[in-house]
Parts: structure tokens; sequence; C-alpha cells
């Protein structure tokens, strides 16, 4: 009985901090957290979709993106990672 409980630590202590949290979500049955959606800036945005920032600008104007204010920030904003993957995948059917 020592061994195993010996083998267990050795095994727990081997482990990322993920991979036991993982594992404590695992055996309480708690669900995963979801991630946050990342905010991309409209060059990242440009640059994921190929084109220019004018173009995101332009689908901001015309409402099929929506641009996020940024707490804190006077003119800062960004596009919804998901909402451009959306985009992306609309577009190719």
């Amino acid at each position: 009985m020592k061994q195993n409980i010996e083998l267990t630590r050795l095994a727990w202590a081997g482990l990322t901090a993920r991979d036991k949290a993982d594992l404590i979500r695992e055996w309480t049955g708690t669900p995963a957290p979801q991630e946050p959606d990342r905010l991309l800036r409209p060059k990242a945005a440009a640059d994921r979709l190929a084109c220019t920032p004018r173009t995101i600008f332009n689908l901001l104007k015309t409402g099929a993106l929506t641009r996020v204010k940024l707490p804190g920030r006077k003119r800062g904003a960004g596009i919804r990672e998901s909402q451009l993957t959306a985009l992306i995948e609309g577009g190719a059917k």
C-alpha cells in the first residue's frame, strides 16, 4: 500500500498544473472553464482575412463585424476572433 501511495505522489509531481486541474475536474465532474474570446486589432484581423485594414473598417461600417471598445481606452477597439472566424467560415460556404 505504501508503494502505491509513493508511486502516486511521484506521478502527481510530474504533472503540469494544467494537467492536475484537468484531472481534478474529471474526478469531481465539474465542467472546464470557457476561454475568453480574444480581441484582434484591425491590422491583425486584416492579416487573417488577407485584406487591407480599410476593408476591415468597411466591414465594421456595414455591420458585418462589430467593434468592441477596450476598457479604459478612448479610441482603442478590437474585433472578436470568434466573429472573424464565423465570417471566414460563412464566406467559404
